[in-house]
């Protein structure tokens, strides 16, 4: 784990290396893999993100693996330098972070931006492709959604975009007007 602020900085170097948006896309697929490859642990024992990153065995070694580890992946060769040298400084935990700091640098770049969008049950395809019409159209952005189940809400939808929370349930609904009544 490192601090966010170094995570972005390694994925705004990784992203300037990117000279078209396919580059980009490329990149973030390859840095995603390469996450969810080296993050699952193994039979118990520790992931190999957490292996390369642990200082039991010599540098060489770990580096040896590292790049057992890239050309069984077979990556781009601009993401196998890119994390060869975060190994180099000693920064390999912190790829988890750096992906998912590079992803939302590209999908602001692209004009995208993720949503999350919570219901009291599972929405129908319908019903989640309207409210991700209406999102968008709102945004100006392209939404990306991520669709979650709370109980809790009784009814009605949350939707997060960024920092605004669009709240139609009828937990909140229950709530404000509990707060109207004592006032």
């Amino acid at each position: 784990m490192i601090p966010a602020t170094l995570a972005r900085r390694y994925a705004r170097a990784l992203l300037q290396l990117a000279d078209t948006p396919m580059q980009r896309e490329i990149y973030g697929r390859d840095l995603a893999a390469f996450v969810r490859s080296t993050s699952v642990p193994v039979e118990g024992a520790a992931s190999l993100l957490a292996v390369l990153d642990f200082n039991l065995h010599a540098q060489s070694q770990r580096r040896s693996v590292l790049d057992a580890v890239l050309k069984r992946m077979n990556l781009d060769v601009t993401v196998n330098r890119f994390l060869q040298l975060v190994f180099e400084r000693g920064r390999i935990a912190g790829v988890p972070q750096m992906a998912v700091a590079f992803q939302d640098m590209a999908d602001a770049l692209a004009g995208r931006q993720k949503a999350t969008i919570t219901s009291a049950r599972p929405l129908a395809g319908e019903s989640l492709a309207k409210l991700k019409a209406a999102l968008e159209k709102v945004t100006g952005k392209t939404i990306l959604v991520d669709s979650k189940v709370d109980p809790a809400l009784l009814g009605g939808v949350v939707a997060q975009v960024g920092t605004y929370v669009f709240d139609g349930s009828v937990k909140s609904q229950l709530e404000r007007m509990r707060g109207a009544l004592r006032s």
